[in-house]
């Protein structure tokens, strides 16, 4: 591949990141609730393991999560190992809201691609998404024993 190709990948990357900034302007659901609920739904987590996921302090992230509770899209239990521990677990709402505003995204995508074929571009992010999550448990654990050890 090519630098300069490297560098459109990039900005490509970076305009769709801009156009999902003006597409969500008008939800109930910013950027960081999204990650944070994604990181949530691959289990309950600690608050310091959330914080140290979106790499901010616990006082961010607590008021992220005062946001999302009140919505109802996550709640907090008992770690079953430490009954001192409280966990964030992602709701049932909180799961339909993802996909919700998962389709809002992809649907940007295609508003501004028009006649690109989005399934192609569909294909090959999801391969990428999937080439990621192969290390992603390895990752979570490594940030989680930096913050919670």
């Amino acid at each position: 591949m090519s630098v300069r190709s490297k560098s459109e990948a990039v900005r490509v990357i970076v305009a769709l990141y801009r156009q999902f900034e003006r597409a969500i302007r008008d939800e109930d659901m910013s950027l960081t609730h999204y990650r944070t609920l994604l990181y949530l739904s691959t289990g309950p987590k600690r608050a310091g393991a959330i914080a140290a996921e979106a790499a901010v302090k616990k006082p961010t992230v607590s008021a992220t999560l005062n946001v999302l509770r009140h919505k109802g899209w996550v709640e907090d239990r008992a770690d079953p190992a430490d009954g001192r521990v409280t966990q964030v677990v992602l709701t049932g709402a909180g799961r339909t809201r993802i996909k919700a505003f998962e389709a809002t995204l992809a649907k940007r995508i295609e508003a501004v691609l028009p006649g690109f074929d989005v399934a192609e571009l569909h294909a090959v992010l999801g391969g990428a998404y999937r080439t990621l999550a192969e290390s992603r448990d390895a990752r979570q654990k490594d940030i989680e024993r930096q913050f919670l050890d």
